[in-house]
């Protein structure tokens, strides 16, 4: 076993006898001759036995079969999350279907008025309950990440979720004995180091991990999600303003860049402007004595080379646009996504040179052997997170 001292779970392939067992999960008990003798582990087991825990009767043996080692194959990281997903669901309708639940439905209707209760089941009165309560969970993140943050928020909830996932067999089993609440969350300390060696060598597949070093990854997620929580919100980004902002209606009222209006242009009629201009200088009188005060202004301040704006002045529109700056360069970056899939490509190399029993297989049909028989999602899969790994390292060199 490669497992830490126990039975890996495995994922059975290329039966042609049965091939509808074929994806199937198990696990290996013994070794006789050249086959394992492997219990499978299905949908039905993992009721009975959720039934079982809650007194619902008695356990279900699992289905033996003898395979030979290359009709298994270790299931990956991905298929073991399939497979917990899939025991996880029945074994929530195993509960929901536990008389213990089913009172609690039968409550839940009475609390009900009367035209509704008649349409309503326990299990959809338990279904009602259980949308509402997620309902009122998503409302309660939304308004709380609005405040605080949904980066920080999101940080906080997955840590809290890790850290009860990793000790739950302590939690369950302290449930199930009917332990105080206090000897059960001191028991679930004291194993946790213990608990989250586990979890690592389940994802690694590598059972020489000590304790220190499940403890040194201990402390970096610590001091990661603690980076996350600590670090203080950035101020909200405000629109860029435009220090030469072009006349009209794009110049705001309170705007201290914004440029007067321009002086408007003296409408009057040309023959008229001109026969007074010539009357004052037949009768020897000085220049613009008859002509009207505003043109007098008008034409002082062209003289003058005061700024005056014109409507279809082309020196306006050579500052009233500002391009913006180029973008940055972009950094390589080796975040979160980058790391899972340097994951996912060590997961996908180890179950492809080890065998069911966790051996090292460096025989060149054996390993293709191997790849051939991944699904084509996995394969997928691969190949995206080894191109975000590629385009991340030559970034690097760029």
């Amino acid at each position: 076993a490669a497992n830490g001292g126990k039975p890996p779970l495995l994922k059975l392939q290329n039966i042609s006898a049965r091939p509808e067992l074929n994806g199937q999960f198990g696990q290996a008990v013994s070794f006789s001759g050249d086959r394992y003798v492997v219990a499978l582990l299905d949908a039905a087991t993992a009721a009975a036995a959720a039934a079982t825990a809650g007194g619902g009767g008695a356990l279900q043996q699992p289905t033996f079969l003898k395979l030979k080692p290359e009709n298994l194959t270790e299931a990956g990281t991905l298929d073991q999350l399939k497979f917990g997903a899939g025991m996880m669901f029945q074994s929530a309708k195993a509960y929901v279907a536990s008389p213990s639940l089913q009172e609690w439905g039968k409550r839940i209707m009475a609390a009900l008025p009367p035209p509704l209760r008649a349409r309503m089941t326990p299990d959809r009165a338990l279904l009602g309950a259980a949308i509402l309560a997620q309902s009122i969970l998503v409302l309660v993140y939304l308004l709380l990440g609005r405040f605080l943050g949904f980066t920080k928020l999101f940080t906080f909830v997955s840590f809290v979720a890790l850290m009860l996932a990793v000790s739950s067999p302590d939690w369950m089993e302290g449930y199930r004995a009917g332990k105080p609440f206090k000897l059960i969350a001191r028991s679930a300390t004291v194993n946790f180091v213990m608990r989250w060696r586990e979890n690592i060598v389940v994802m690694t597949g590598y059972s020489n991990i000590s304790e220190k070093v499940a403890l040194a990854t201990l402390v970096f997620v610590l001091l990661f999600s603690g980076k996350v929580l600590l670090t203080p919100l950035p101020p909200p980004s405000r629109p860029p303003q435009m220090p030469n902002v072009p006349v009209g209606e794009m110049a705001g009222v309170n705007n201290p860049h914004r440029i007067p209006p321009p002086r408007a242009l003296p409408q009057y009629d040309l023959e008229h402007v001109y026969k007074l201009g010539y009357d004052d200088a037949s009768s020897g009188k000085e220049f613009g004595t008859s002509l009207p005060e505003d043109i007098i202004k008008y034409n002082a301040a062209r003289e003058g080379n005061a700024p005056v704006h014109d409507k279809y002045d082309d020196a306006n529109f050579e500052w009233a646009y500002e391009p913006p700056p180029p973008p940055p360069k972009s950094k390589p970056s080796l975040g979160m996504g980058t790391m899972f899939s340097i994951f996912t490509l060590y997961r996908f190399g180890k179950d492809t040179i080890t065998s069911p029993d966790g051996s090292l297989v460096l025989d060149p049909a054996y390993i293709m052997a191997r790849f051939r028989s991944l699904e084509p999602w996995r394969l997928g899969l691969m190949f995206m997170s080894l191109y975000r790994v590629v385009m991340t390292l030559s970034a690097f060199f760029r």
